[in-house]
């Protein structure tokens, strides 16, 4: 069977790159991602792939790492979070998982690739939220798709422009990778918000910016994050941007240039073998 189902794929396809897109999968079944699969996962995977978060800063807050005495798997196995938020990080490191999701990146592979050329660089990564977790608005430079598993959220997701996503910003991220961002009150009603249920999943653009909140069940989320050729060249022409104003010579703004800066890219990798950028 299928693990996505193939009738939503046509609304994906309308709506990729640039929009958030609806699907449905089949994934709440998978036993790799029961509580049971899970909590072995955590003893599985490096212990700083496995962390836990407050579950309740607001947008523009603070989302910060907590320290735990306890193996955060123990939690995981007693059916969830607690009060917390847990994450799996990476989890393409195990091979039974990293087969899951090359099954389901194959079944979207027609619809990303006629748009973006090949997917690369994949990523899998499990949250376990506690009823009402939060995740606070923020802006990941990939494209992602969340699989709701168990339970329910909502996820508000904004245009990767101003106002909700500056140039100095995503200029940052690629030095630093901090990626939570400044949060304006008035941009609650502006988001596109998509409430998920157990089988929904929705793809999220490149670095669109968005906010996450579950709701009054404990959830499990899966999500599957990748790159594509634009996306890294995008990245390497924005670390190149500080070094260009040095000289006195443009930035590249991708909204204003939305086509892939390939040249840039090209440069500013030369730039960073040679300690420039």
């Amino acid at each position: 069977m299928s693990l996505i189902d193939p009738t939503s794929l046509s609304h994906l396809r309308a709506r990729f790159p640039r929009k958030p897109g609806r699907l449905r999968h089949h994934l709440a079944a998978e036993s790799l991602l029961s509580y049971p699969a899970l909590a072995q996962a955590a003893r599985t995977l490096p212990r700083q792939h496995v962390a836990r978060r407050v579950h309740n800063a607001s947008n523009g807050e603070a989302f910060r790492v907590l320290d735990s005495d306890a193996h955060l798997a123990n939690a995981i196995a007693a059916g969830g979070a607690g009060s917390g938020w847990i994450m799996l990080r990476s989890i393409e490191q195990l091979p039974a998982y990293r087969a899951l999701l090359e099954r389901l990146l194959g079944e979207i592979a027609p619809v990303i690739g006629s748009a973006t050329e090949a997917l690369r660089n994949f990523k899998g990564f499990v949250f376990i939220c506690a009823p009402g977790a939060h995740t606070p608005y923020h802006f990941d430079a990939e494209y992602s798709i969340l699989f709701q598993i168990a339970g329910d959220k909502v996820l508000a997701a904004y245009p990767p422009a101003p106002p909700f996503l500056d140039l100095a910003r995503r200029e940052a991220y690629h030095r630093t990778g901090q990626n939570l961002l400044e949060w304006k009150h008035h941009y609650a009603a502006l988001g596109e918000q998509h409430t998920l249920a157990r089988g929904d999943a929705l793809f999220v653009p490149y670095a669109a910016p968005h906010w996450i909140q579950a709701g009054f069940k404990p959830s499990i989320s899966l999500s599957v994050t990748w790159q594509s050729r634009k996306s890294r060249a995008i990245a390497d022409a924005l670390s190149l941007n500080p070094l260009l104003r040095r000289v006195g010579l443009p930035a590249y703004d991708p909204v204003a240039q939305p086509s892939a800066p390939l040249l840039r890219a090209a440069v500013s990798r030369a730039a960073q073998r040679i300690g420039l950028v």
